[in-house]
């Protein structure tokens, strides 16, 4: 049974780490945001795009506060991770 769930997570995570996110933020002249970029932001993206992930399992240290590209952890499994890229958009 294990395994069946660890393949099960290797296979959700492979299609993870192919997906690039676009979001958007109010941003200064230096790039920086008014706001930021939340863990729930990001899951609310992903489900958007049809992948359901639990906000509390994407690995975000601190929330994105600045415009560019940015890669984000997300906790498939206890043994198996997948990186997801988030690009920053100014308005």
């Amino acid at each position: 049974r294990n395994q069946a769930e660890r393949a099960e997570a290797e296979r959700a995570a492979a299609e993870l780490s192919g997906i690039t996110l676009t979001l958007s933020g109010k941003a200064g002249e230096e790039g920086k945001l008014f706001g930021s970029i939340t863990a729930q932001d990001i899951a609310s993206a992903l489900a958007a795009q049809g992948h359901q992930v639990d906000r509390r399992r994407i690995e975000l240290e601190h929330p994105i506060r600045t415009v560019g590209s940015h890669t984000v952890g997300v906790r498939v499994h206890p043994e198996v991770h997948a990186e997801v890229r988030v690009s920053v958009v100014g308005e």
